[in-house]
């Protein structure tokens, strides 16, 4: 009894969950309405049977919508097509829409040796191919979604999507844990040629991930909405921390800060990679600011699966408030789970 109070209860769903721009059919303003976000899970075939009941949790809620913010499988295991399938059956099993965004153990990390030394841009086209035909999500309710392939310069980042939901906008951006993809010069494990190839990757994605943010609050001043919710696979504060000046997050944060500082509503930023749930409201970014209207949310990973839930009131102050969704037939997760153990790939 104690486990399934733990799990917490969905508020007033309700409303259609719509593409932003042109195709965007404007959900009632005001309504309450709860999403879903997990990642860097099932990791293994021990974790599968979890997996799947952590499936039929989030079905049994009923969610507007529910995104994966990568890392699908864990950095040890090399990738596969079949296993891609296999997710995205796992994905197409929701009875809502299922939106992904992808992590470092797809396509960066396969490079390294126990992966088979693989070609990451090869597996990052294998990606794009996979997950991201259309724009649309996933998921059984699947619904319509805007892309970066719109925008001129930037069509190959079909993955970069945006949506509304009772007014708020919501996107996800193309930012990978091990530094965003962008290799130090004196990384052994790839030749001199891969290593310039890596480093152009990170520089053309991180400037389309930079006007896909500055989109995103644009869109969000333009139709007043109550609030902005990002979602990406990275945890970058404190990766840029102890990078510093060869952060491969830098820029992405810089987007960010400038453009939550200017549209002065709450802005959530949404996040796995580091396996640990955390929810931090006021973030300081690394330019030593701390904003009152930026709360970050990190969510379960690894050995712990479980997800939250993210209840959204577009007429009341906050306009998000988070918490655990614990799955009753699984492990309870450990809380807090130490930094250390809980960045383990």
């Amino acid at each position: 009894m104690m486990r399934r109070i733990l799990v917490g209860l969905v508020l007033g769903l309700g409303g259609l969950v719509a593409a932003s721009g042109a195709e965007a059919t404007a959900a009632k303003p005001g309504e309450r309405f709860a999403f879903v976000a997990f990642g860097c899970m099932p990791y293994g075939p021990e974790n599968f049977p979890a997996y799947e009941c952590l499936l039929t949790e989030i079905n049994r809620h009923h969610p507007a919508f529910t995104v994966h913010c990568g890392d699908t499988k864990s950095g040890g295991e090399p990738p596969t097509e079949a296993f891609m399938r296999q997710v995205h059956r796992w994905f197409d099993s929701l009875e809502g829409a299922l939106i992904y965004t992808p992590g470092d153990n797809e396509w960066t990390d396969v490079h390294r040796k126990n992966n088979g030394s693989q070609d990451p841009l090869v597996w990052l086209a294998k990606v794009r191919t996979e997950y991201f035909a259309t724009e649309r999500s996933m998921g059984r309710a699947a619904i319509p979604l805007v892309t970066q392939r719109r925008e001129k310069g930037f069509e190959k980042f079909v993955e970069n999507a945006r949506w509304t939901h009772g007014g708020v906008v919501f996107a996800t951006v193309h930012v990978v844990g091990s530094n965003n993809n962008r290799v130090k010069p004196d990384d052994r494990e790839r030749s001199a040629r891969d290593r310039e190839s890596a480093l152009a990757e990170f520089r053309e994605r991180d400037a389309a991930n930079g006007a896909w943010v500055r989109g995103t609050f644009a869109e969000a001043r333009a139709t007043q909405a109550p609030g902005v919710a990002l979602f990406f696979q990275a945890e970058p504060f404190d990766a840029a921390e102890k990078e510093g000046g060869g952060s491969g997050f830098t820029a992405f944060l810089a987007a960010v800060e400038h453009e939550a500082k200017l549209f002065e509503q709450p802005v959530l930023l949404v996040h796995a990679d580091d396996h640990r749930y955390r929810l931090e409201p006021k973030v300081k970014f690394p330019s030593g600011e701390k904003h009152d209207n930026v709360t970050r949310l990190g969510v379960f990973g690894a050995r712990d699966i479980h997800a939250v839930l993210v209840t959204v009131d577009p007429g009341s102050k906050a306009v998000f408030l988070a918490g655990p969704l614990i799955v009753p037939e699984n492990a309870l997760p450990v809380l807090p789970r130490a930094k250390k153990e809980a960045g383990k790939k």
